[in-house]
């Protein structure tokens, strides 16, 4: 831990009350006597400095240096509410509402924070009675970060600012319906200059007649540009930096960058009107997936700013993960006594079993074969399996599936004598039905097997993309993709219809030689971006942790093997036998 003295704590304490909007109308004087007020209290990384559902509390704190995490523990995985950083305050809710606590805090690195009393909030509210409402503003922001959702939201990340397309780019979508509006004005002038009288058409309802349909068209466009102006989202995180462009009554397509991969932040302008309405456009460039471009957004200076601000401090997480994972690892070295280590017994003789012939077993029918899934989980968890949309089961299924049903209703009206037949047909007709349901079974089952073994599958390792045949009679095409390969994962849902479906693919790019893995015309194609996603980023993070604990398992045992020399066994630990 970073060495910090008393007096220097309080010195930067000092500071960031000065600077602190909720402090405003004290006095220097009365921000001394609150500085002295607070004990100040050092946090190791990984130390809960607050228990959810703690009873009673009485303190709350003010960060001077460091990091901590509010954690609600109860969701499983638990869910992570928000960071506080240097100058942030917490604990406020539960002394105000006198209410138990509703999230644990977690040091992320090596942290100093100000601890104050319940006494010391009760002197703060009687020297300034808007010191409480900006408390309660300060914790409706933590809730509104928590709550703030996206489609594939991970429970580790925190949306840090959502931003829609400036106005700006509503007012130049205006061009068509203003011109379509003009029109009847035109008309009018036309009719005067013929001769036409304008009060007379308007009392014969031949101007309403005129005006009115281009008034509807203009509208309709009006409100169509209006809502494809807002339905689209730039999200920033403390992991990514999300783009998602909805087309209206067109599709969706969503890109997305790591916070890890990004390069450079450029942000463009190109009038006055930019410049004076504060409207720019963004251009992130990553490693993996190229470009990501959004058009008039408001405030980008701030937005780039913002981006670079939380890949810094990404980067800074992963450095100080990496710190506490060596401090473990040190621990559990130094804890270790040679004396407390056993000898190695050799390995168990292997026994070579009787061979036994395997019985023969009849197979059963299996009914599950003939219920369409479009997502099955395996049994540990471990591999998720997805097929195409029912849709493209009916689509296969058009045919087949109202052939086989008139032939089983002509099977069973020919035997029992009904219409269309007069008596029960002969025993030739009977056979030629049969044999027509056979046929149309058959059919039926040739597309249902096509459709049902052409899957999509992901592991906690890798993709796998399987092509197949009816009953693999043609073949069939296995792809696995390693997640070490991938670069990017998108959706795009193409048009109106498939929205309305929610039907669409889902793009992984990749470096490998096989090339990109496309999930074509899946379910809720959001869905499994949103799972692929996950484990490409849980295989990451473990590949991370394990490159990191392999080249510190060499340092650590080094230094184990220093200490056990610089400092043996006194004599009278060792008892001979």
């Amino acid at each position: 831990m970073q060495q910090i003295e008393r007096d220097e704590a309080l010195a930067e304490l000092r500071s960031l009350l000065d600077d602190h909007p909720a402090f405003a109308n004290l006095s220097p004087e009365q921000l001394d006597s609150l500085s002295q007020r607070c004990t100040i209290k050092f946090c190791w990384q990984g130390t809960y400095l607050v228990e959810k559902n703690e009873e009673n509390p009485d303190k709350f704190y003010m960060v001077i240096r460091g990091e901590f995490s509010a954690i609600d523990t109860d969701k499983k995985p638990p869910q992570l509410l928000n960071y506080m950083d240097i100058g942030s305050i917490f604990g406020i809710r539960s002394l105000l509402n006198n209410a138990p606590r509703s999230a644990t805090v977690e040091a992320m690195r090596d942290s100093v924070v100000a601890v104050f009393t319940r006494e010391t909030l009760e002197w703060l509210l009687s020297q300034d009675h808007g010191i409480e409402d900006y408390f309660r503003t300060i914790e409706r922001r933590y809730d509104d970060a928590a709550v703030s959702h996206f489609p594939g939201k991970q429970p580790d990340e925190v949306v840090i600012v959502a931003a829609k397309r400036h106005f700006l780019a509503f007012i130049s979508k205006l061009t068509g319906p203003v011109l379509i509006l003009i029109i009847p004005v035109v008309i009018l002038i036309i009719g005067e200059v013929v001769g036409l009288s304008i009060f007379n058409m308007a009392t014969s309802g031949i101007l309403l007649l005129l005006t009115l349909p281009f008034v509807i068209v203009s509208a309709l466009m009006l409100l169509y540009y209006y809502v494809d102006w807002r339905n689209d989202d730039f999200i920033v995180t403390t992991k990514r930096v999300v783009h998602i462009e909805r087309i209206l009554f067109y599709g969706e397509e969503r890109r997305e960058a790591p916070l890890t991969q990004i390069q450079s932040v450029t942000v463009q302008s190109h009038n006055w009107l930019d410049l004076f309405f504060d409207v720019d456009d963004i251009h992130i460039k990553t490693a993996a997936v190229g470009t990501v471009s959004v058009d008039n957004l408001p405030s980008a200076q701030y937005l780039s700013r913002i981006i670079l601000q939380q890949q810094q401090r990404a980067k800074d997480r992963v450095a100080f993960s990496d710190t506490r994972a060596l401090r473990d690892m040190l621990k559990q070295r130094l804890e270790k006594s040679i004396l407390d280590e056993k000898q190695k017994e050799g390995a168990d003789p292997k026994f070579v079993k009787r061979r036994v012939i395997p019985p023969v077993r009849v197979p059963k029918l299996n009914l599950d074969y003939f219920v369409p899934r479009i997502r099955v989980i395996s049994s540990n968890n471990q591999e998720i399996t997805w097929r195409k949309h029912y849709f493209i089961l009916f689509s296969n299924l058009l045919l087949p599936f109202p052939t086989l049903l008139i032939s089983i209703a002509l099977l069973v009206l020919g035997i029992f004598g009904m219409w269309p037949f007069s008596s029960s047909v002969s025993w030739l007709w009977i056979t030629i039905l049969v044999v027509g349901v056979l046929l149309s079974f058959f059919w039926y089952l040739w597309e249902y097997d096509d459709w049902r073994r052409d899957v999509y599958k992901v592991t906690p390792t890798k993709i796998i993309d399987v092509q197949s045949s009816p009953f693999r009679l043609k073949g069939e095409n296995v792809r696995e993709g390693s997640f070490d390969s991938i670069q990017s994962i998108t959706y795009n849902i193409p048009n109106f219809f498939y929205k309305v479906l929610n039907l669409g693919d889902v793009i992984i790019k990749t470096a490998s030689q096989q090339g990109d893995f496309t999930f074509t015309k899946v379910f809720n194609p959001s869905s499994v971006q949103e799972e692929v996603f996950r484990r490409w980023d849980t295989f990451q993070q473990k590949k991370r942790e394990k490159t990191r604990d392999d080249t510190n398992k060499q340092v650590v045992e080094i230094v184990g093997e220093y200490h056990e020399i610089s400092n043996p066994p006194a004599a009278n630990e060792i008892h001979p036998f």
